[in-house]
């Protein structure tokens, strides 16, 4: 079971409890023996390549797909035992909601509030406060349908939040999304966050996975690699060499050609301008201290240099185009 909860932190039971989840569509086995645990208070990225099954853990989870093998606990709750309890305790966002045509943001937001059981004033504030929560209170009386895609994926956000879930699940809420949408759609989230609310969520942009959560998980054809802190799955599941880049001032081709004879530095050192070398350095062999050190001593004009950390599109790319790691 993997989980990284720390028991000094106050809240300490697990909000997601996942053992040995499987689903199987037909002969192809979509998510297999999954094993998870997500403490209170964290903002969770499931990643993986394109098919890799996180669309169907995230169906599962919001109880719209029963799993085939093993057993899903959230907020407390058994989904098989008491799905209805669960439902009341979460929030689903798919891939691009639908939106009604015939229905303002204002009267959107309104029917959803009343089914929560929330009437007149306190269904009226609580609408406000969800439009606020998502910087849409100044579009609440546009039809649904005119509104931007961005604006559309907030609205669906403010009716997901409508009655305080304790865990958001998120489908790729950014798809689709420019630049400017995506960073009001990550304010917005880090605002659920902030206010208490855990949230897992899924996405293609990656640099906004890295910027936005707290910790990971990486999925491979169906099976739950590692989960943790973020740069802690990043380490492990990294590559095996350190990109580093050096800064040559005016010396770069002598620098590279020296490089080139040093054990460690794998491949071919490449310039990536005027100045500046990248490489990767095998720390098995070679430390980075000792080639600053060596560096310093072959006076070749060096200004500067950093190690470069491993990304989360890397890590998922590699996860895309290796056989299944264990």
């Amino acid at each position: 079971m993997i989980s990284w909860a720390d028991p000094s932190a106050g809240e300490t039971a697990d909000l997601v409890r996942i053992t040995g989840l499987g689903v199987d569509y037909g002969e192809r086995r979509a998510v297999d023996a999954v094993n998870l645990r997500v403490p209170p208070r964290e903002v969770f990225g499931l990643l993986g390549p394109n098919g890799a099954g996180k669309t169907t853990m995230f169906r599962v989870m919001a109880t719209l797909l029963p799993p085939t093998r093993g057993e899903v606990e959230l907020c407390g709750e058994k989904i098989h035992v008491r799905p209805r309890e669960v439902r009341s305790a979460i929030a689903y966002m798919p891939d691009l909601a639908p939106m009604p045509s015939d229905l303002r943001a204002v009267e959107y937001l309104r029917f959803f509030a009343e089914s929560y059981g929330l009437r007149g004033k306190a269904r009226d504030s609580r609408v406000i406060e969800c439009l606020d929560s998502v910087g849409l209170r100044e579009r609440s009386k546009d039809i649904c349908t005119k509104l931007s895609l961005g604006m559309r994926q907030r609205l669906a956000l403010a009716k997901a939040i409508l009655h305080r879930p304790r865990l958001l699940i998120l489908d790729e809420p950014a798809s689709g999304l420019d630049p400017l949408a995506r960073a009001d759609l990550k304010k917005a989230l880090r605002r659920q966050a902030d206010a208490g609310a855990t949230v897992i969520l899924s996405s293609h942009i990656m640099a906004e996975i890295q910027d936005l959560c707290t910790s990971i998980g990486l999925l491979q054809r169906g099976r739950l690699l590692d989960a943790g802190p973020i740069r802690k799955v990043l380490a492990k599941f990294g590559q095996a060499e350190t990109r580093i880049i050096v800064r040559a001032g005016g010396r770069r081709d002598e620098l590279a050609a020296w490089l080139r004879e040093v054990p460690g530095v794998n491949p071919e050192p490449r310039c990536t301008d005027e100045e500046s070398i990248e490489l990767r350095l095998d720390e098995s062999k070679l430390s980075r201290a000792a080639l600053f050190s060596a560096l310093g001593e072959a006076r070749l004009g060096v200004t500067g240099m950093h190690a470069v950390e491993t990304s989360v599109e890397e890590v998922v790319v590699r996860l895309g185009s290796q056989a299944p790691l264990s």
